[in-house]
């Protein structure tokens, strides 16, 4: 009997302990299942830019422009593609326009009558004629050999966003979602008229001189650079400026 209730009385001593450590055990199994992708680090940045960038490179953009043996220079077609292509060289700033005209077949005269065509249109457009190169190559007996046109522009590659499958709707550590930003990121990748304004703003243009100039020197002179009004007239809508503020 006695030894009886010694063990009942152990029993219950034990079970407050028993129970703590099945508490740490849950505890401990919980946290180590818990592999959640935020909490890794680029995915704890709150900054987009950061978490899902955008790579900008620079790619080649080329136009070829077949000529035929026996053509007199350019069709309205191929003028016309000359054109767009020109066009958008100017705006996207490049530096250098590089023109490889076929060299050793059949169609070498016609490419030099279309390449004094292509010298006309970017004189018409605008173009610097010293930024342009120009560069023979071996046709390899292609009676349709290409005056290629090329140059190199930034191109914006925009992230991928493959992970939606986290359930945010129970966050105790309030982290941002693994894909927080990444969809305005690709529009903005996808929409940027011209992706070297990712890597450095653009320069400023010149400033217009002409207002500057004329209040500069009435500010020279001494005179009153804002509106006058009169104290007892309506109040004007410069009331705040120059002498009167």
């Amino acid at each position: 009997m006695v030894s009886a209730l010694q063990g009942s009385r152990v029993l219950s001593a034990a079970r407050p302990l028993l129970a703590l450590l099945a508490v740490l055990v849950v505890a401990t199994s919980a946290g180590g299942c818990w592999k959640s992708p935020r909490f890794k680090a680029p995915f704890t940045l709150a900054n987009p830019n950061e978490r899902h960038p955008i790579a900008v490179r620079q790619g080649e953009v080329t136009l070829d422009l077949a000529i035929y043996h026996g053509a007199s220079g350019l069709n309205e077609s191929q003028k016309g593609q000359l054109y767009g292509f020109l066009r958008d060289y100017k705006s996207q700033s490049a530096e250098r326009l590089l023109i490889r005209a076929p060299s050793g077949g059949a169609n070498e005269t016609a490419s030099l009558h279309a390449y004094d065509e292509v010298r006309k249109a970017m004189r018409s457009a605008g173009i610097d004629l010293a930024a342009v190169a120009l560069e023979p190559y071996f046709a390899k007996g292609d009676p349709a050999a290409p005056l290629r046109l090329s140059y190199l522009q930034f191109v914006a590659d925009p992230p991928d966003c493959p992970d939606w499958s986290e359930n945010i709707g129970r966050d105790p550590q309030n982290m941002p979602s693994p894909n927080m930003g990444c969809a305005t990121q690709r529009n903005l990748a996808a929409m940027v008229a011209n992706p070297e304004d990712l890597v450095h703003p653009r320069g400023e243009t010149p400033r217009s001189s002409e207002r500057r100039d004329t209040v500069w020197s009435k500010y020279v002179r001494g005179n009153v650079i804002g509106s006058e009004w009169a104290p007892d007239g309506p109040l004007s809508e410069h009331a705040n400026t120059g002498e009167n503020q």
